[in-house]
């Protein structure tokens, strides 16, 4: 390896205070090639990734317990953040975060900006710190997701906000770390992560979920008790979504162990599903996956003959568009599966193989449909070390 080269904003001329500069000195420096190695190799036994997969199972079947846990514990800290953040107008939120994190909070997007009227992007922290702040000011709102808080990417994001004047909140499992200390206010995760980022992703999104609720409760917002509400069914909806799909992706698994490429399709905030899926897999075995936004499925031949396309389809706005996904893979190849509602007929006679699930409100039912999807990621690297240990 050559001479690193020197973060921008490890620069003179950087947005960044000496002291802020400082806090993120001493970050690359513990952290070292930690902030590049590889996590783990392209052997199916491989030891690294083994040992996270023992840990992903249990991890991912407590994610409605860890939900409740996070929002009873975290619950007045919440509403009084939003009290301090309501102290001066919000026109905009930006919402940071890696791999994982970055797509939960992606799927908290749809419902932030139905509630709260305001605009709302989820950015890349490495994005948003080098190139896509220009826009941030006092009337800015971030919120940066790491699990660890000592991202060195999301740490850059958080103090690049501050130094533009935004308030910011940081949302991690680690009360003590960098992000927590340089925010105006944090929310810790109730949420492990030996494993594979199942239940610190869903506790998060849980997390903000709850802190718009109380933002627009504080802004005055009518539909806050709805979604409230609505929103409390999300942990025992999940529980129900473990018990009725956990056989059929099993079985899916050992069906579909031997392909190499896997494609997950959503649209809105089941892009965030489609996200989830996709790591797992890209986590927890050597193959290849990709998720794919709903609509950007029509502008590419996207997948070829017998390849899987998982899609992700709940009873609402995007179910028009999936049937014509389906439509499409078919002449292209692919063998379609199908995460729906019972309810949606017209849907299921297109599929090659249905996967159903219980019934919430839209906006919320990205929680329960990440839970199959991050089940096959299980059960196929179960098949594939199965498969390599046969072999050996």
């Amino acid at each position: 390896m050559g001479k690193r080269i020197l973060s921008p904003l490890l620069r003179e001329d950087s947005v960044l205070s000496e002291t802020d500069r400082e806090i993120l000195r001493q970050l690359y420096e513990e952290e070292g090639d930690g902030t590049w190695e590889v996590v783990a190799g392209d052997d199916p036994l491989d030891e690294r990734r083994l040992k996270r997969n023992s840990y992903t199972y249990e991890e991912l079947c407590s994610q409605p317990q860890k939900i409740r846990e996070t929002i009873s514990l975290e619950k007045d800290a919440i509403k009084e953040t939003a009290r301090i953040l309501t102290q001066r107008e919000i026109h905009q939120i930006y919402m940071v975060g890696c791999g994982d994190s970055l797509a939960a909070l992606r799927g908290t997007r749809n419902f932030l900006e139905t509630l709260l009227e305001i605009p709302c992007k989820e950015e890349d922290p490495l994005d948003f710190a080098y190139f896509n702040s220009h826009a941030v000011d006092e009337h800015t709102l971030v919120l940066a997701l790491s699990s660890s808080g000592r991202t060195v990417r999301v740490v850059e994001a958080l103090l690049v906000a501050r130094a533009k004047g935004a308030q910011t909140l940081a949302l991690s499992n680690t009360p003590t770390s960098p992000l927590m200390q340089a925010a105006t206010a944090g929310v810790i995760i109730h949420a492990s992560r030996k494993g594979w980022p199942t239940q610190s992703s869903t506790s998060a999104m849980a997390a903000v979920i709850q802190l718009g609720i109380e933002l627009g409760r504080c802004l005055g917002k009518e539909e806050t008790d709805y979604y409230e509400a609505e929103f409390d069914k999300v942990p025992e909806l999940m529980e129900q979504a473990i018990t009725m799909t956990e056989e059929p992706v099993k079985t899916l698994a050992k069906k579909l162990y031997k392909k190499r490429i896997f494609f997950f399709c959503g649209g809105g905030p089941f892009y965030t599903c489609a996200e989830f899926g996709s790591a797992k897999v890209k986590e927890a075995t050597p193959g290849y996956a990709v998720p794919v936004p709903l609509e950007e499925f029509h502008h590419y031949n996207t997948v070829k003959q017998g390849d899987p396309l998982f899609l992700i389809a709940p009873p609402g706005m995007s179910t028009q568009r999936a049937q014509e996904t389906m439509w499409a893979s078919r002449v292209l190849g692919g063998e379609v599966v199908l995460f729906t509602a019972e309810k949606e007929q017209d849907l299921i006679s297109e599929a090659d193989q249905v996967i159903c699930l219980p019934e919430g409100e839209e906006c919320f039912a990205n929680f329960v449909y990440s839970i199959p999807l991050q089940l096959f990621g299980n059960y196929l690297a179960a098949e594939q070390e199965r498969e390599a240990r046969v072999n050996l």
